[in-house]
């Protein structure tokens, strides 16, 4: 889909504290070949603050930085993969009540880690059909803690990071031009995380979640060849969608951020298919914070502008996949850089 005057007007991101890979190989909590294979310094730990506040840190300056006011504010968009705080509860109003106040319409997005561009997609959508409102605030939020989650060893070729991030969607202006934005989907590979049976409540199987068996239950089922095919796929569709609606190539592009991935998987899904180098992506940054669920994108977008690695007519990407399983690409070209440093 090609948009235009849609804006990206603020972006933050919030990642508290860190903990030391290393460190934790010694003490025995993350495996030492998987810490060469992934290649993470450090992961990002949400120490005393619950998910939502850590999204509440990052949207208030990126409300700040969009020269948008609350009241201009129409839509909140909270993408999320876990617990937020609370239970039995609505993360995405709280986050309204603490960053915009208003009476627009908050809503939670639960599109695994696609989250943060599904709910870039839906706020250029909404502003579209919406010629009465201005802008759109998207943001995201997780805290991969025990006893849910085992954050170094729940999952594979990952490690899962806490923090939150946010971007103000504009049709007024901003630092970033939305070009075109692409998703997809592929149902038929939700079984990957499913696993074989139904609970009555959240968290009733053994804890932490064994992310790693449900995988490899399914892959034994359907073979990896298979499942890499369609994941390349679905994520090549997005990409190549985007571009050609931006009207721009791989070859134009300056700067990519994609998920914050373990760097194996970064370097087979993303660098290999695209042909690309590592230096043109968010991975050295990515490595300091793991994946942060639907967060990567707009937190490597926000550290691409407070390290003034933007310049004016730049093209951005930002893609990713989540579980489910869907994929999401947007092609952004710079307008101005921020002056955030």
């Amino acid at each position: 889909m090609r948009w235009n005057e849609m804006y990206i007007a603020g972006t933050g991101s919030c990642f508290p504290e860190r903990d030391d890979c290393a460190q934790a190989v010694a003490e025995g909590r993350y495996d030492a070949h998987e810490y060469e294979r992934n290649g993470y310094r450090s992961i990002s730990v949400g120490g005393n603050l619950c998910a939502a506040d850590m999204a509440v840190a990052a949207a208030r300056p990126a409300l700040a930085r969009s020269g948008h006011a609350g009241d201009d504010i129409g839509l909140v968009l909270h993408a999320t993969v876990h617990h937020q705080g609370q239970d039995h509860w609505t993360p995405a109003s709280y986050v309204q009540h603490r960053v915009t106040g208003g009476r627009g319409p908050a809503v939670e997005i639960k599109q695994g880690s696609n989250g943060g561009l599904a709910g870039l997609d839906l706020a250029l959508s909404h502003l579209s059909a919406r010629h009465d409102q201005e802008a759109v605030l998207v943001t995201t939020a997780d805290k991969f803690c025990p006893p849910v989650y085992d954050r170094y060893n729940s999952d594979k070729w990952m490690v899962l990071g806490d923090g939150g991030s946010a971007a103000v969607v504009s049709r007024r202006g901003g630092f970033a031009r939305v070009l075109a934005t692409a998703m997809d989907s592929d149902p038929d590979l939700e079984e990957m995380y499913r696993g074989e049976r139904f609970t009555d409540a959240p968290f009733s199987t053994a804890l932490p979640l064994d992310l790693r068996e449900r995988k490899r239950e399914y892959m034994d089922r359907v073979g990896l060849p298979e499942v890499a095919l369609r994941c390349t796929e679905g994520l090549q569709n997005v990409v190549k969608g985007a571009l050609g609606d931006a009207r721009t190539d791989i070859d134009g592009i300056a700067r990519f951020v994609f998920p914050n991935v373990g760097k194996s998987l970064v370097q087979w899904d993303y660098l290999d298919t695209f042909g690309i180098d590592e230096e043109r992506t968010t991975w050295e940054w990515g490595s300091g914070i793991g994946h942060a669920g639907a967060g990567d994108q707009f937190g490597g977008l926000t550290h691409l502008a407070e390290t003034g690695a933007l310049h004016a007519g730049d093209k951005v990407v930002l893609a990713g996949s989540g579980i489910g399983f869907s994929w999401a690409c947007a092609v952004l070209e710079i307008v101005e850089p921020p002056d955030w440093a």
